[in-house]
C-alpha cells in the first residue's frame, strides 16, 4: 500500500510558512515576489518525480513478493527469501532511484491455525524511501528530505487444492521423447504446488489424482465389486456382445429386462455378467471401464447397486425424458469379445469342413467351434463335426461364412465356457500375463489405475513414472475420470465437497492429438477394432432391456445426444454427423462432441481446466477441442477464476513454460496488501 498525503503536506506546508514571511523592505519583497512561481514549479516537479518513484517502488515490492513467494516455496529459510527478495527488487526498480536512499525489508509472518478464520502465512516486504527534493533546504524553504514507506504483503490464500492431473498415455507419446518430457514437467508442476503449500496453515492444503488415459481407463481390478459396477448386467451396454442364448446348461435360464439368469441350485437365481465370462476364461479383469451410454458419459452422475432392478433404475432420470434409467449410471466392465476365425465350418453331406472367410479379425482369442458339453461340464471339449449339436441353438447353422454369421460366432458363449485352464483350445499365444494388453478379453485396456487424491507427494510422483506410452487416444474418458477423481460422490470419493468454497478444484489435461478410434478398413462387419465405446456397428444380440427401454435393436451408442438442443452452447452444436460412421474423421468428430459436452459440465460443476495441445501438428481439430474445453469453474452463476491462461499449444521444451505457468496459477500466490 502507499499514499502520497504525507509527503506532499510536508512540502507544500514549508512553502506555506516562507510565504507567510512579510518581514523585509519592499524592494525585497518586489524581488522575491516571483518566489511563489518559481516555488511552485518546483514543488510542483518534485511531487512528480516523489510519486513516480514511490509507484517504481510499489511495483517493484509487488513483483519481488510474488518471486519472493514462489521461492518460498522451495523449502528456502527467511534470510535466503529475503536475499532473494531484494535482488528482485533492486533489479526491477527504475534507474532513476538511488538504491542508497530505500531500506529494504521483509518478514515472514506466520500463521494461525487456531482461530477461525484462519489466517495463513504471509511474506511482507517494505520499502522505506528517503526522498531528496529538488528544491533542498534553503534560508528561505527548509524543505527537508521526505521518508515514505511502501509495503506489499503476499499470501497463498486461504484455501485448499485438489488437482487431477489428466495424461495422455497413447501410443504416440512415445515420440520424440514426448511421455519422458511430460513425466519430468508434470513433477516439477507437483513440485512447486506441494513446496508452495508450505506457506498453508490449512490441513492437507494441496491433494493430487492421477489419471493415465489412451483408449481406455483403468480404475483399479480391485474395484470389480463397488457397488458402483454393474455387477448383476442391470446396464444397457452390459450384453452388447454376448448372447445368453447360447449359453450352454442344464438348468432353468432365462432373459428378462433385468439381465440373464441362471437357476440356483435350492432356489433363486445367479446372474450372469461379464465378470462370469472372466472366470470362464480363468484370466483376471484388469481394471478398465467401458464408456456409460448417454448422457451418462458426459456427466458425474452415479448410481448404487442397492435393492432391485427397479430401485436402481428408477433413481435417476438424466435426460428429462421421463424415462427412468439409473442403470445406465452403473460402470460396466470393459470386455472384448473373442473375434471370428477365418476358418469357418460348413457341412457338407454327413462331413464339416472349415473353409476360410476373407474378412481378419485383430482380437480372435479362441477357436469358435469348440463346443462344451453341458452333460459333462468341465471335463470334455467337443468339436463341432464329431457331435450333432449345431441346429439345436438360435444363431447357429452348419454355414457360419459371411458378415452376420461372423457377428453370431462372436457372440456364442459357449466356446468361452469351452475355456480350459492354462490350455487355450485354439491360439497358445494368449497369456492373460501379457503386459501389451492387445490380446484377449483386456485387449486396449493399456493404461495403469487410477491413482486417487493423495496428499503423500511420493505416490504421485510413482504414478507419474509409471506411466508408458501404449494404445488409442479417447480424451474424454481421461476427462471425465479426472472429474470423477475431484468429486465427492462415487466412484472415488476423497474429494472435498463440491460446494465448499475454501477448496479450489482443477484439471489439467495434456494430449499429444486427436480422438482417435481404430476403424477396420470396412474389413469386418463391426466397422471398428473394440474399445471403451464398443463396435460401431448397429447390429448386436437380442437384449431384452433395449426393448423395455424402448430402443431399436440395431441400437449404436455412438449416436445419442448429437442433436442440436444437446449440443447447445458447445462448439459443436451446428456439426454435421454421420449417422453411420466408418472413418476416422466420422469419429473424431463424434468423439469431440461428447467431449465437448463434458469440459461445460465438468466447468459448470465448478471445476477449472487447463488443457495442453502438446507437439499437436498444425490444423488439428484437437486444437480448436482443447480451447474449447479450458476455462475457469463456475460457481453461483460466477466464474471461480476472474482471469488467467487456460489453454496452451506448446511444442518440446515449451512444455516447461506451460507447466510453471499453470503451476503459478494454481498455487495462488496473491498480493493481498
Amino acid at each position: 500500500m502507499h499514499t502520497y498525503t504525507q509527503g506532499v503536506r510536508q512540502m507544500f506546508g514549508k512553502l506555506k510558512n516562507f510565504l507567510s514571511n512579510t518581514s523585509g523592505n519592499v524592494a525585497v519583497t518586489t524581488v522575491f515576489a516571483m518566489f511563489p512561481l518559481l516555488a511552485s514549479v518546483a514543488v510542483t516537479v518534485d511531487y512528480t518525480r516523489y510519486s513516480m518513484q514511490v509507484s517504481s517502488i510499489q511495483a517493484s515490492l509487488d513483483a519481488a513478493g510474488v518471486a519472493a513467494g514462489r521461492f518460498a516455496s522451495t523449502g528456502a529459510d527467511e534470510p535466503a527469501i529475503k536475499a532473494y527478495a531484494e535482488t528482485y527488487f533492486k533489479a526491477n526498480l527504475d534507474n532513476s532511484i538511488d538504491y542508497a536512499d530505500i531500506t529494504f525489508d521483509l518478514d515472514l509472518i506466520e500463521g494461525d491455525a487456531s482461530v477461525d478464520p484462519i489466517i495463513p502465512t504471509r511474506i511482507q516486504l517494505s520499502g522505506e524511501l528517503d526522498y531528496d527534493p529538488i528544491l533542498g533546504t534553503t534560508p528561505y524553504f527548509e524543505l527537508s528530505n521526505l521518508v515514505h514507506e511502501v509495503i506489499t504483503e503476499i499470501t497463498l490464500g486461504n484455501r485448499t487444492v485438489e488437482v487431477a492431473l489428466v495424461m495422455d498415455n497413447s501410443g504416440s507419446m512415445g515420440s520424440n521423447n514426448r511421455i519422458n518430457i511430460m513425466k519430468t514437467e508434470t513433477k516439477n508442476l507437483v513440485d512447486k504446488i506441494f513446496n508452495a503449500s508450505t506457506l498453508s496453515d490449512l490441513p492437507d492444503p494441496v491433494k493430487f489424482s492421477v489419471v493415465p488415459f489412451a483408449g481406455t481407463v483403468n480404475i483399479g481390478p480391485n474395484n470389480w465389486n463397488r457397488r458402483y459396477m454393474d455387477r448383476n448386467g442391470w446396464s444397457s451396454i452390459h450384453h452388447e456382445s454376448l448372447d445368453w442364448n447360447t449359453y450352454r446348461t442344464t438348468k432353468t435360464k432365462r432373459w428378462r429386462k433385468t439381465g440373464f439368469q441362471v437357476a440356483k441350485d435350492g432356489g433363486g437365481w445367479d446372474w450372469l455378467t461379464r465378470m462370469d465370462v472372466f472366470e470362464m476364461l480363468d484370466v483376471d479383469w484388469k481394471g478398465c471401464v467401458e464408456m456409460r451410454p448417454w448422457p451418462y458419459n458426459t456427466t458425474d452422475d452415479f448410481a448404487w447397486v442397492q435393492g432391485g432392478y427397479n430401485t436402481v433404475n428408477n433413481s435417476l432420470d438424466a435426460n428429462g425424458d421421463g424415462v427412468s434409467d439409473g442403470v445406465d449410471a452403473l460402470f460396466v466392465h470393459y470386455f472384448a469379445p473373442d473375434e471370428p476365425d477365418r476358418k469357418y465350418a460348413y457341412k457338407s453331406g454327413s462331413s464339416t469342413n472349415h473353409q476360410t472367410d476373407d474378412d481378419g479379425y485383430e482380437n480372435s482369442y479362441l477357436y469358435d467351434f469348440r463346443d462344451y458339453d453341458k452333460n459333462n461340464p468341465g471335463s470334455t471339449y467337443q468339436i463341432w463335426e464329431n457331435i450333432e449339436v449345431v441346429n439345436a441353438e438360435p444363431n447357429i447353422a452348419y454355414d457360419q461364412s459371411g458378415s452376420t454369421r461372423q457377428i453370431n460366432r462372436s457372440n456364442w458363449m459357449f466356446k468361452y465356457q469351452s475355456r480350459k485352464k492354462d490350455s487355450y483350445p485354439y491360439t497358445s499365444t494368449f497369456d492373460q500375463d501379457d503386459e501389451s494388453s492387445w490380446y484377449g478379453p483386456n485387449f486396449g485396456c493399456t493404461v495403469d489405475p487410477i491413482t486417487p487424491l493423495t496428499t503423500t507427494k511420493s505416490t504421485v510422483d510413482s504414478a507419474i513414472n509409471a506411466m508408458d506410452a501404449n494404445g488409442i487416444t479417447n480424451i474424454q474418458q481421461g476427462l471425465t475420470w479426472g472429474w470423477r477423481t475431484l468429486s465427492d460422490n462415487e466412484p472415488f470419493t476423497e474429494g472435498r465437497e463440491n460446494d465448499d468454497k475454501e477448496n479450489m478444484k482443477y484439471i489439467v489435461l495434456l494430449t499429444d492429438g486427436n480422438n482417435f478410434y481404430g476403424t477396420d478398413g470396412d474389413s469386418t462387419p463391426n466397422q471398428t477394432e473394440y474399445g471403451a465405446w464398443g463396435y460401431a456397428r448397429t447390429s448386436a444380440p437380442y437384449n431384452p432391456m433395449f426393448e423395455e427401454k424402448g430402443i431399436e435393436e440395431d441400437h449404436n451408442r455412438w449416436l445419442d445426444g448429437l442433436s442440436a438442443s444437446d449440443l447447445t452452447d458447445t462448439i459443436y452444436s451446428g456439426a454435421s454427423f454421420d449417422t453411420t460412421p466408418e472413418s476416422n474423421g466420422d469419429f473424431e468428430l463424434i468423439m469431440n462432441a461428447h467431449t465437448n459436452q463434458s469440459c461445460n459440465n465438468i466447468k459448470n460443476d465448478g471445476i477449472s481446466i487447463f488443457t495442453i495441445a502438446f507437439d499437436v501438428s498444425s490444423g488439428s481439430s484437437v486444437k480448436n477441442l482443447l480451447e474449447a474445453c479450458s476455462g475457469s469453474g463456475v460457481k453461483d452463476g460466477k466464474n471461480v477464476i476472474a482471469s488467467g491462461i487456460f489453454y496452451y499449444d506448446v511444442n518440446g521444451g515449451q512444455l516447461e513454460m506451460a507447466m510453471n505457468q499453470i503451476a503459478d496459477q494454481i498455487a495462488q500466490l496473491h498480493i493481498s496488501k
